[in-house]
């Protein structure tokens, strides 16, 4: 897991969209959609659940967005 991951599913699951994420970080959408399959496979769990209309988190995807919004800011206080 990086912290790379973890921005691009902090950024992906507070938008509500791949597609509005990843114009926002720079990337491909296919790109942000790989890294996020990614993490949900070293995870063995869904994170976030695809619709016609964007994105929305699973019950594991809430859980793991707490967890990965309070890491980034503890990586952010550590480099400051």
């Amino acid at each position: 897991m990086e912290l790379r991951q973890l921005r691009y599913f902090v950024r992906v699951a507070e938008l509500g969209s791949i597609g509005r994420a990843a114009r926002e970080l720079e990337v491909v959408a296919s790109a942000l959609s790989q890294q996020i399959s990614r993490l949900e496979s070293e995870l063995a769990t869904r994170l976030l659940v695809r619709t016609p209309r964007g994105v929305v988190p699973t019950p594991a995807g809430t859980a793991f967005l707490r967890q990965a919004q309070l890491t980034l800011r503890h990586a952010e206080n550590a480099i400051a």
